[in-house]
This record gives C-alpha cells, structure tokens and sequence, in this order.
C-alpha cells in the first residue's frame, strides 16, 4: 500500500494525547504517543500511514477486521502558536518557560535575553523554533507581566493574549484632546432642542459611559412620545481620522472585571459622547408616538440636543417600579460610588418633585414596555433570560462581592426600547437602499434541532418539529417552568449558532426580526457608529457616496472577529476571578460547603454549576466513593451506583467542597461534601 498523505490541525487533550482533525473526515484521528514529533498543539500538519502492526493469525477470530491505520506526523505545515502565557521556572540549573496552556506541555528553552525575569514570574512569550533533534521547543521572553500570584499579573495576562490594550496612540490621543469638553450653540443648530423634556438614564451599577437615554413626554390627546437618544459619535469621530482607525482596528470595548479596555478614548466614550446626568449632550434621536392603549402610531429619527435629568441604576429604577412611599426610595442605600463612573446626585439629595417625576415617567415607560414586549414575544421572539453574574473587586482586583443580577422589570422597559429603535433603523435603510452593518442570527441546523428534541424528551418535554417557530416558543414556555430549566436552557443556546454582522439583512432568529442592527451603543461599538454615519447623511441629505460592498461585508467580518475576541477575553477575566475566589477556601478547616447543581455527566464525573455565583467546575469520578461502583446510565443523565437507588443525576442539588483550583485550564475541582 502506498503511503497516503493527510493533512489536518493537531490538538492535544489535557492527558497528553494527540488527536488530528481533518476537513475530509468527520472523525479526527488518534495519534499514538510518539508519533507528533515536534508538532504542538494548534498546528496544521501532513499526516503519513505507518505500516500496519502484523500479529499471528487467529483461528478463534475468522472475521477478524482489519487493524485500523497508524500515523504519525511527517511534516509541520503551519504553526498554531505564536505569542503565548507562561511561567518561569527553574530546572537541573537553568531557566524555561512553561505555558499556561496545559495543552502545550513541553517547556520551552529561553533563547535570549530573560528580561530580568525570576522564577514564578507570568510572562509573555513567543514561539521560535523547534526542529530536531532537539528535545524541546525554543522561545524568546517578549514582556515579563510580574509574579504569577498577583491578580493585576492575571490581568495583564488577559490584554497580551487577546491583544487588548488600554492605552491609545499618540496620534489619537491628539485627536482626542481637540474634542471639546462641552456642547457649543453652534453644535445645537438645526438639532431639536428637547433639554427641557424630562430624560433619564438607567444603566448598570459599574457602567463607566452611557450611550442611551429615555426621554418621556405626555401630549395634549392623551399620546405619549417616547424618545430614545443614542450619544452622537459620529459628531465628534469622522471617517479616515486617527480616532476612527483606532476603533475600526479594536472594533468593540471590552469589558474585563474592574476594567474598561474602550473603543475610543476616555475624553469622549466617558466625557463628551457620554450622557451623563445634568450636561447637555449631542444625540441621534428616534422619537415614538404611542397612543393610550400602548401601540406605537409613528416614529421619527432625527438629530437632537438633550439634557438627563437623572442617571439610575437598575437596581434604583427597579424601587421606583416596586415602592409606593418615595421617603423609602430616598432613603434606599446608595451604590458605592467607586464602582461607577458619574454617578450622579444621590437619590436622598434630589427634590421632592424630580422624585414625583421619576416615578410617574418610569411607570409610564414601563407600562408600554410590557405592551412591546408582549407583543414581540407573541410574534416568536425567544425569551432566552438567565442570571448574570457581577464581580466587583478592590484596588488590588482581589474579588470583594459576587453579584448576581437577573432580568426584571427595570431591565426589560430598557431593552424593549433599544430594540425598537434597532429595528426601526434597520427599515429604514433597507427600505431607502442606504449602506450599513446589519446584526444577523442565523437559522439554527435542523439537524441539532432534531437532537434537541430527542434530548428534551427525556426530562418529558415532548414538542413537534423545532423548525415551526410555533413549537419552539411553546418548548421554551414548557422549558422555562421545568425543574431543571437551567440545564435545559444551556442545551438550548448550544444548539443555536451565534449572532454575527453582516452587510445585507438576513434576519434574527432569536428575536424573530427580518430586519435588525445595532444603533444604540456607538461608544462601545463600531458597527452602530458606521449606522449612525449613514443616517446622518440621509438625515442632512447629503449626497450618497458610492458603496463598496466588499469592503463593508469585510469590515462586517472583522467585527464579528473583534466581538468574539472580546467575549472569550470577558469570559476569562471572570474566570480569573472565580480562581481566586474559591481559592481562598482551599485547606480551610472545616471545608467550606457549597449549593450545586448538576449540569453535564460524562464517564469521568460530572459538572456542575453553584448557586449563588453561577461558577463552573467539575466533580471528578475518581473522587466519588469506590465502593458504591458509580457508572454513566444508559441515557447519559446519570451516575448510577452499583444499587440503582444510588445515582446522582442531571438538574440535582448537592453539597461540594473545592478540591483543587487549576489555574493553568481555568477549572476549580470539587467533591461531593
């Protein structure tokens, strides 16, 4: 048989062992141990069969199968791995660098200089060379990021992997000083003066920059219009300046714990772009006229000029919805100032009528959220709500509190507005031919669909076909009130691909949308600023330029790029966090009992999430008692033990203790308490 050759990217599991995936094959292929030569994990390699291993003939076995095919590595096409995270550590005299990912499980020789590293140090490393018949891999110390148990070390850590950086180029940082620090008449002109209607802001308890605000008016024929604002970026960042190439390249802010790495810099996405209480600011406007029962009757875009009357949080906005007696709101205990950039005038330091009226106008805009989000829940919209949870750390980023926030009444009267604005932007320039970025969620695959139905019926959700919207929303509905809900709306969101920017409007499955964008936060995102910049100009009616569709579908793709980065970063850091939390417990006497709920079973035990901080972690079956035989049950929702009635089981509630903190894989270990 001749030598046939393969190619694929090789990845390593957490044992050592390699395994290759394949674009022609479904299945990857299992290396033996030996056989990847100098590959790492993450490269893309060629593949060659080694001759099959003879063994003598059995009588016993007639139809014996054919063995399967051996390969080993014979040629590194690509590398997968340029920078990486390591620590530096002392061996027989010398120093090495061995990754964080546990995946790249060789150290590494240090080829140059050290950078005054010692051991334990986290450093930033890159990839140079490893051919043999060398032992081991080489590599060059490009940053020493400080001692490995310093959490501002993990930080640093979490910006060099993902390329994230909190300071900005000079050149920018010029610009940015041209921006002035307030809004001038000559800004105001031929804008819609509404300083005088009342407006509000209500935004997380640690939001640093504020891009949307509610303004609320009641008209003569009992009509309400309700504004929404979006910060005007597009007033002070023009295309083809130093500021906007900086945050076309970053694409995003990114929200790590305790730190705003930003889109743009601090003098506008927290000062001028940002509106703050009591300061007027420029704005991109679209104006909604509801009629008494709550229906929408027209709205309007247009450029304005505002003034917020008041900056809350969800929390504060949420005891003017619940609390009749003001006296109690007022004296309600404020948020720590420190975790929230511009928190306004406390709530026991404002008057009596400011008080009256942010009760009236939040109840009103509340009243005709629930009329919006009734509706497009009736239209097939997913209600896919959980808890999140929020980190706030000290001046050392050592985690202080645990946080947990669930979408309630304060967050849905936002939400609804911010979606209605979205898709009446996406309207009107499908509608009007104007170029944009459009947010698309695409149609799930049927087949995992299919899959999902089979898994639901298990726990006795029966439904029919998932690809009638009809029948989703009724599993959802059916889901939602199941014991197991959050283990089942896990399963759900894995099935669904996710969201991303496109430049045609191909619709939002989860919201059950055929045209949607992102408008409303341009100091966060750029995709929103390219759609403010096309409204504008068909605001002012300037004449339309010729669109380069490439290029727009390009940049599209890169946002979707800088989104995903910024997600897996934001998750990271709010693991990092998790570590040094349940740390703390470790060797604690006696232990420490924590509330879980079981998530996911597999042959090697069982995951499992907390209750009160929603952190993830594992409970290994080595760790179980051995006497009690515990094995996967034939429908994978279990561990069973040798006697049936003992099993632990998919959606139960048990006590563990942590065991081990893996700060290397990111993973806390635990046993059952």
């Amino acid at each position: 048989m001749g030598r046939e050759k393969v190619q694929g990217v090789l990845y390593f599991g957490k044992q050592g062992r390699a395994k290759v995936v394949l674009d022609s094959k479904k299945e990857p292929i299992a290396l033996a141990k030996g056989s990847s030569g100098t590959a790492i994990h993450g490269d893309t390699v060629e593949l060659t069969v080694l001759p099959s291993k003879r063994k003598q003939f059995d009588k016993k076995k007639k139809d014996r199968k054919p063995p399967k095919p051996r390969y080993e590595v014979r040629k590194i096409l690509k590398r997968g791995t340029t920078d990486f995270l390591g620590y530096l550590r002392r061996d027989l005299g010398r120093s090495l660098v061995q990754a964080e990912n546990s995946r790249l499980f060789v150290p590494f020789k240090i080829l140059g200089d050290q950078r005054n590293a010692v051991e334990h140090d986290k450093v930033l490393a890159q990839f140079v060379r490893w051919d043999p018949p060398s032992r081991i891999p080489m590599c060059k110390i490009l940053r020493v990021l400080g001692p490995s148990d310093d959490p501002l070390t993990d930080h640093k850590g979490i910006l060099a992997k993902y390329g994230l950086n909190g300071t900005f180029p000079e050149k920018v940082m010029e610009e940015a000083k041209q921006c002035p620090d307030h809004v001038s008449k000559e800004d105001i002109k031929n804008r819609k003066d509404i300083r005088n209607v009342f407006t509000l802001t209500i935004d997380p308890l640690d939001a640093r920059d504020f891009d949307d605000a509610l303004s609320v008016q009641e008209l003569q024929n009992g009509e309400w219009e309700i504004g929404v604002h979006i910060a005007d970026v597009s007033h002070y960042v023009k295309p083809g300046t130093a500021l906007d190439r900086e945050a076309n390249k970053r694409g995003n802010s990114t929200y790590l714990v305790g730190e705003v790495v930003p889109m743009l810099p601090h003098r506008l996405s927290s000062g001028i772009c940002s509106l703050v209480e009591g300061e007027e600011r420029l704005v991109k406007s679209v104006f909604f006229l509801f009629s008494n029962e709550g229906k929408v009757v027209r709205s309007k875009i247009a450029e304005s000029v505002i003034l917020s009357d008041k900056r809350l949080t969800y929390e504060q906005a949420g005891l003017f919805l619940q609390e009749n007696d003001l006296e109690k709101i007022r004296s309600a205990t404020p948020p720590p100032s420190r975790y929230s950039g511009n928190p306004g005038k406390l709530l026991n330091e404002i008057s009596d009528s400011l008080l009256e009226s942010l009760q009236l106008n939040i109840r009103k805009i509340a009243s005709i959220a629930a009329i919006l989000r009734a509706e497009r829940m009736q239209k097939g919209s997913l209600d896919l709500e959980s808890t999140e949870v929020k980190i706030l750390v000290d001046q050392k980023g050592e985690p202080e509190e645990i946080l947990q926030s669930e979408s309630d009444e304060s967050h849905h009267m936002i939400e609804e507005f911010m979606l209605l604005a979205n898709e009446r932007l996406a309207i009107e320039l499908r509608k009007q031919k104007l170029p944009g970025v459009y947010r698309v969620h695409p149609d799930p695959d049927p087949e995992n669909l299919e899959e999902l139905r089979g898994f639901l019926q298990i726990f006795g959700i029966s439904c029919g076909e998932l690809t009638s919207r009809k029948e989703v929303t009724k599993m959802l509905a059916a889901m939602n009130k199941h014991p197991l809900a959050q283990v089942l709306r896990i399963k759900f969101l894995r099935s669904l691909k996710q969201a991303c920017y496109k430049s045609t409007p191909d619709g939002h499955y989860g919201l059950a949308k055929n045209d949607y964008l992102h408008f409303t936060s341009p100091i966060r995102r750029y995709a929103d600023l390219i759609v403010h910049r096309t409204i504008e100009d068909h605001i002012r009616g300037n004449q339309r330029k010729k669109v380069d569709h490439s290029r727009l579908e390009s940049t599209a793709r890169h946002l979707s790029t800088t989104e995903r980065n910024s997600v897996d970063a934001e998750r990271e850091s709010v693991k990092d966090k998790l570590l040094l939390y349940y740390k703390k417990d470790l060797g604690k006497r006696p232990a420490v009992r924590h509330r879980a709920i079981i998530t996911e079973i597999s042959s090697r035990g069982f995951f499992i999430e907390l209750v009160d901080t929603l952190a993830r972690g594992f409970v290994p079956i080595r760790t179980l008692p051995r006497e009690l035989g515990y094995r996967v049950s034939s429908n994978g929702t279990a561990l069973v033990g040798r006697n049936p009635k003992i099993r632990l089981k998919l959606g139960q509630e048990i006590g563990v203790h942590i065991d081990k903190v893996f700060v290397s894989d990111k993973q806390l270990d635990f046993r059952l308490a």
